[in-house]
């Protein structure tokens, strides 16, 4: 199924993942079967699973992205064009974040802020902070946690991209599906597909956040590191919570 966003350039992003250089050869699933591309982008549809997994969209384009508290979102910086923004109050917002309450009932929220500080040569560093303009009702979503280490599990991926051998099938309108990966990720090959940037890597099948779709380069996939910068989610989540998120 799925990292990439939907619709959005894809040079700023290229020169990151060509920054990385080489990679090694092709690791092992931990099945000890190489894992083949088409056979790790199985999927299931997971519609109103991890409701705080929902769509970012932002001028013409969407991503993924993961509620980690009452207003802040969490998803790629390439999502937002590795750039960070303020807008005023009154002005039309940058985008929205809507979240599938169940069939035909949906609640979508708009955002003035976010904060991306990461450069296109910082590979892991594919991170950013959305401040909603309003706090998600507690009886629609739980915010997710940031994990404070990798686990030795599969993790499980939530996006809205595309799907299927080569990332060729797609829906009418996006819609949210899931699949794992060994514990070796990010290791393996590419799992995601434009429309996942952003989406979250769960430990296992807790609400604990590893990592954020990035996209694949070379072949492999790469993550945006939530556990290696997690502390400048936390302090970004602060601003973000009390309204206040800066762009730096």
């Amino acid at each position: 199924m799925f990292g990439h966003a939907a619709r959005l350039p894809f040079l700023a992003l290229a020169a990151g993942i060509l920054a990385i250089g080489c990679v090694g050869a092709e690791p092992e699933d931990e099945d000890g079967v190489a894992a083949a591309e088409d056979e790790l982008r199985r999927y299931e549809d997971a519609p109103f699973e991890r409701p705080e997994v929902g769509v970012l969209r932002r001028s013409g384009s969407y991503c993924t992205g993961t509620l980690i508290g009452p207003r802040t979102v969490l998803t790629a910086a390439h999502c937002v064009g590795f750039a960070s923004a303020i807008v005023a109050s009154s002005a039309p917002p940058i985008g929205t974040f809507t979240i599938e309450r169940a069939a035909g009932d949906a609640i979508a929220i708009g955002y003035h802020r976010h904060r991306a500080d990461a450069g296109v040569l910082n590979a892991k560093f594919d991170i950013a902070i959305v401040q909603l303009d309003a706090p998600v009702p507690a009886d629609v979503a739980t915010p997710a946690v940031i994990a404070d280490a990798w686990p030795n599990e599969r993790l499980t991926v939530y996006g809205y991209g595309r799907y299927g051998a080569g990332c060729k099938d797609r829906d009418a309108s996006p819609a949210k599906r899931k699949t794992t990966v060994p514990p070796s990720f990010p290791w393996v090959k590419a799992t995601t597909c434009p429309g996942d940037s952003g989406g979250p890597y769960f430990q296992g099948a807790t609400n604990r956040v590893v990592a954020t779709v990035k996209g694949d380069g070379l072949g492999l996939e790469w993550v945006g590191d939530a556990v290696e910068h997690r502390d400048w989610i936390l302090a970004r989540r602060a601003e973000s919570e009390r309204g206040a998120l800066v762009a730096e």
